[in-house]
C-alpha cells in the first residue's frame, strides 16, 4: 500500500468520528497537560532498558531483549527496538512507560514511513551481526565457499547454537542413513507438519550421496496438529528402528496426501514415551526452536524450513571438511 492510499484510509476513519472534536477550551487544557508531561520526560539515553523490558515483558513475554531506546519523531514518545526469539521489531512508548503503540509513524511532509525505515536499518544491522558470527564459527574462507555454493539468501538463514553445552536426545530418535556414520545431522520435526514432510522427501535421498553420514530425527509435536503428539509417542515406543521409520514415513506420506484417516490410525498414545518425548521437547526449546523443521549441524549451525536435496548435499559437503 503506498503512502497516499494509507493516508486516505486514515482520513476516511477520521471523518467518520469528526464530531468528537469539539470544546476548544477543553482541548487547549489537555494540550497544556501534554506539553507539561513532555517536558518532564527523561532523555532516551537515561531510560533504563531493564525497566522497559519489565514493562513490555507483561505483554510480550520474558525472553525479550531491548536493543535500543531513542527519541521518536513524536515528542514525549520513545522509539524502542526489541528482539524476541531472534526476530526484531519497533514499538513506541510514552515516557511513563505505561502505554505502548504498535504501528507506523508517517512523515506527512516528506511522505515517508519512518517506522519502516527504522525497521530496515534494524534488519541491516542484524544481518551484519549474523554475518560476523557465521564467519567466527565457520572461518571466512568456508563462509565465502558456502555463499558461492548455495547463495547468500540461504546462508543468511543460518543461526548458531552451542550444542556442545546441551544434552542431545539419544532415545526415541529415528535414524536415516548410515547408523555408524561419522557425521550426524539432527532434524527437529513434527510428524504432521507439511514443511517437515517436504524436507523429509528430500532428506532421505542425501545419505545415498554421502554414505558416511546420518540424520537423526528429534520430535517436537506442535499443539495445533491434532495427531502429532500420538504419532510421536507411537514412534518413540517402538524398539525396532525399522518400525519407527515405517510409521514416520507413513505419517509424512499421509500429510502429503492430506489423508487424515491414515494419520488417525497411527496416532497412538503411549505412556512409556512421555519422559523421552519431554527430553526431545526440552532440547528443542534449548536450541530456540522457532518452527519445524529445524536442521542442526554438528558445528552448531542451524537452519529452519524446507531445503532441497541438492542444497543439503552442498551444505553438508562443505561443513564436514
Amino acid at each position: 500500500m503506498n503512502l497516499k492510499k494509507l493516508i486516505n484510509g486514515i482520513l476516511g476513519v477520521s471523518l467518520a468520528t469528526s464530531l468528537l472534536v469539539s470544546c476548544q477550551a477543553e482541548k487547549s487544557s489537555e494540550h497544556s497537560k501534554n506539553e507539561e508531561k513532555t517536558e518532564s520526560c527523561l532523555p532516551a539515553s537515561q531510560v533504563s532498558k531493564s525497566e522497559i523490558k519489565n514493562s513490555l515483558g507483561k505483554v510480550f513475554g520474558g525472553d525479550l531483549k531491548v536493543i535500543y531506546i531513542k527519541e521518536s519523531p513524536v515528542r514525549g514518545i520513545y522509539q524502542v527496538a526489541l528482539e524476541k526469539s531472534g526476530r526484531r521489531g519497533i514499538v513506541y512508548m510514552d515516557c511513563d512507560l505505561k502505554h505502548v503503540v504498535v504501528g507506523s509513524i508517517l512523515d506527512l511532509e516528506a511522505k515517508r514511513d519512518l517506522t519502516r525505515e527504522a525497521m530496515l536499518q534494524l534488519y541491516i544491522e542484524a544481518n551484519k551481526e549474523k554475518e560476523a558470527k557465521l564467519k567466527q564459527v565457520l572461518g571466512e574462507k568456508k563462509f565465502e565457499e558456502l555463499k558461492k555454493a548455495v547463495g547468500v539468501q540461504t546462508v543468511m538463514r543460518f543461526d548458531y547454537v552451542d550444542i556442545k553445552s546441551l544434552s542431545i536426545p539419544t532415545k526415541g530418535t529415528v535414524v536415516y542413513g548410515n547408523p555408524n556414520g561419522k557425521y550426524t545431522v539432527y532434524i527437529i520435526s513434527d510428524p504432521q507438519c507439511p514443511f517437515c514432510a517436504k524436507l523429509h522427501e528430500e532428506m532421505i535421498k542425501v545419505p545415498l550421496q554421502i554414505p558416511d553420514m546420518k540424520f537423526e530425527i528429534i520430535f517436537f509435536p506442535l499443539g495445533f496438529h491434532r495427531y502429532a503428539q500420538g504419532i510421536s509417542e507411537n514412534i518413540i515406543c517402538k524398539q525396532n528402528m525399522e518400525e519407527r521409520r515405517k510409521i514416520l514415513n507413513k505419517s509424512f506420506q499421509a500429510v502429503a496426501n492430506r489423508d487424515e484417516e491414515s494419520l488417525k490410525s497411527i496416532s497412538k498414545n503411549c505412556e512409556n514415551a512421555e519422559a523421552t518425548l519431554n527430553e526431545h521437547k526440552n532440547f528443542a526449546k534449548a536450541v530456540n526452536l522457532k518452527g519445524t523443521p529445524m536442521i542442526i549441524f554438528p558445528n552448531g549451525l542451524t537452519i529452519s524450513g524446507y531445503i532441497d536435496e541438492k542444497t543439503l548435499v552442498k551444505i553438508i559437503n562443505i561443513l564436514r571438511k
